[in-house]
């Protein structure tokens, strides 16, 4: 009989195009659009962004372009359309060394440019004014030889402020960093998704009868739910091995990356049942309590989006306001991405361990919650 109702809950499934959409082809869009966003290499990101730079031809202002055009960025006169527009001030010299604090640029940035690419082109501007004034100094104190060429003395300016070799960046496990920041998360995201399937399936089985006509016959209904959510539980599973062989195989060959090597069958095997039973338990909850198909749909995705959203998936966590950042502590869904990257980069440790005991916590408070709303549901069932 078990293996009955497994077979019938993947025919259902696989029946129903719009939920192989929702739990294969979605997450696997959203892992390749997230991914190919977010891989442009930063030098590729300046070279395209273009800077309009007004100035009145002094020589240390026309010097300033030149270190600030060395980042990449294309600097010209007259561009009304620019990420960005810079006036500099005039007697750059002398107000470089004065004492007095007073700006000697202003910045006034593209309704379309981006946080992140304002405090980029911020960090070089100050950059850009540093050489700019290391080098003047040098001139004047006679350090650097005023007879040398243009681009020779920029060359030695450039080698003196660079810091590289002070910094030493470990290397273990940074080499798909893109890969392991979106794939981990929206994997989950498509896996919490299986909340659609069984919604919906279970309000069919209220709507054609089925479940009234049961409680006619001798079966007991609780082991008839536990063995439909034992069946999208192996889809689940199955579900999460397809998505993270797209995510860790395909998906870094497209963006000229190494595959991610499965390193740690045993955490990935921990991590595929346990990610797979929190969805599953966490989804069960939310097909006990609706009563209608739209009910399904604006709750169980707007909850799962609300949840991808608190956890990090669409906002990077780490520069969310810090109240945001201790809710996320709290979710399931950042409990899972976190076990997630921990198989991917190979370093699963004692927090990642916590996130295993913190879901099957989870996990079983769900299943209990489910098993008493269908219950529930079950004694409001009456023939119309």
């Amino acid at each position: 009989m078990i293996l009955q109702s497994i077979k019938k809950e993947f025919i259902l499934v696989f029946s129903d195009l719009h939920s192989v959409a929702v739990l294969l082809l979605m997450p696997v869009i959203f892992m390749l659009i997230m991914t190919f966003a977010m891989s442009e290499r930063q030098d590729d990101m300046i070279h395209n962004l273009a800077v309009e730079f007004k100035t009145n031809n002094e020589d240390e202002q026309a010097l300033f372009g030149r270190y600030l055009a060395g980042f990449g960025y294309q600097l010209n006169s007259e561009m009304p359309e620019a990420s960005a527009s810079l006036v500099l001030g005039s007697n750059l010299k002398q107000q470089l060394f004065s004492s007095q604090n007073i700006p000697l640029i202003q910045i006034e940035f593209g309704s379309a440019t981006s946080p992140a690419i304002q405090a980029l082109l911020n960090q070089h501007v100050q950059l850009a004014f540093a050489r700019l004034k290391l080098h003047l100094y040098m001139l004047d104190t006679g350090e650097m030889d005023e007879t040398l060429p243009l681009d020779k003395q920029m060359a030695q300016i450039n080698q003196q402020t660079d810091t590289s070799q002070y910094i030493k960046v470990a290397k273990d496990n940074l080499e798909l960093p893109v890969v392991t920041y979106s794939v981990p998360s929206w994997l989950v995201f498509g896996v919490y998704f299986i909340v659609l399937p069984i919604s919906l399936t279970l309000l069919n089985e209220v709507q054609n009868g089925t479940l009234i006509r049961l409680k006619t016959f001798p079966v007991n209904l609780q082991h008839y739910f536990l063995v439909k959510l034992l069946a999208f539980y192996l889809f689940s599973i199955g579900q999460f091995l397809f998505l993270s062989l797209i995510g860790w195989r395909l998906i870094p060959l497209l963006i000229d990356l190494p595959a991610v090597p499965y390193k740690q069958l045993w955490e990935l095997l921990c991590t595929v049942l346990v990610v797979s039973l929190a969805a599953v338990s966490f989804a069960s909850i939310i097909a006990a309590l609706v009563r209608s198909f739209e009910q399904a749909i604006v709750l169980g995705g707007g909850v799962n989006i609300i949840m991808a959203a608190l956890s990090g998936f669409m906002v990077p966590l780490d520069i969310m306001p810090q109240s945001l950042q201790q809710i996320a502590q709290f979710s399931p869904m950042y409990w899972s991405a976190q076990l997630v990257k921990g198989t991917m980069y190979g370093q699963f440790n004692h927090e990642h361990w916590m996130s295993i005991i913190y879901l099957t916590v989870f996990a079983a408070i769900s299943l209990t919650i489910s098993a008493l709303l269908f219950s529930r549901r079950i004694k409001d069932l009456s023939w119309n």
